[in-house]
């Protein structure tokens, strides 16, 4: 078991909403922005998200998964920053790493010790890497397809959205100059700060909490019956 602290990072990205049908930006409309696309590759990724009974990380806001396929397969530990979402990263094993769970026992006590599946992700991942005119890699962006199950309550949801994401070589104004693009395509800025809070109905929750107004509210409530609705669709 691996007992060693996770390697950790700083994720600089945007999330947004897309339907269904629509298609990616294409290699010319990228490159007006500035952008040469690499081709796209695409990845099969099976995730299980963890919390303990009394939902103590959600309530830190902490998330913790393992995840297998893709380019970063392991276990992952994600907490919201002013700058971004630092993420500390396990390889894959059976298990939680001992290290893990000696992160999460220094942020939420013995509750560590009672974590254990909260929600299962399928996702379908398109990668896209933009890159300048050097051919420095500037932004990764994911197209999510995620069918998911809440395993408290056995519901399920479905939604498609796009992660525009920092790659080593870029800076938040390459975000800005692609988020054009993506809006002309038809996608606009999501509601939900993390799949495991959509994946478990969690939305609504967290923006009363902030004190949000009633017409946040009322689209979160539409929008997780509306990811209810798709998940039932593709099940039938």
């Amino acid at each position: 078991m691996t007992t060693q602290p996770g390697t950790e990072s700083l994720e600089i990205e945007r999330k947004y909403e897309i339907a269904v049908g629509a298609p990616l930006p294409s290699a010319e409309e990228f490159a007006a922005a500035g952008f040469a696309a690499d081709a796209p590759e695409t990845f099969e990724l099976v995730a299980r998200y963890y919390d303990t009974p009394d939902e103590d990380l959600a309530r830190a806001g902490i998330a913790v998964r393992v995840r297998e396929g893709g380019t970063d397969a392991g276990w992952h530990v994600k907490r919201r920053e002013p700058g971004g979402v630092r993420e500390q990263h396990w390889p894959l094993e059976t298990q939680l790493p001992a290290g893990l769970l000696a992160e999460l026992a220094a942020r939420i006590g013995v509750a560590a010790g009672s974590v254990r599946p909260r929600a299962e992700l399928l996702t379908e991942r398109t990668v896209v890497v933009l890159r300048d005119v050097q051919g420095r890699a500037l932004i990764e962006l994911a197209d999510d397809r995620v069918r998911a199950t809440d395993l408290a309550d056995g519901v399920r949801r479905a939604w498609r959205e796009w992660e525009a994401e920092l790659l080593p070589g870029g800076v938040e104004p390459h975000l800005d100059a692609l988020d054009p693009v993506l809006r002309a395509a038809g996608a606009s800025p999501s509601a939900s700060p993390a799949k495991i809070a959509r994946a478990t109905g969690k939305l609504v929750q967290i923006a009363r909490a902030k004190q949000a107004d009633a017409a946040v509210i009322a689209a979160l409530v539409e929008l997780d019956a509306d990811d209810q609705a798709a998940a039932r669709t593709l099940d039938s």
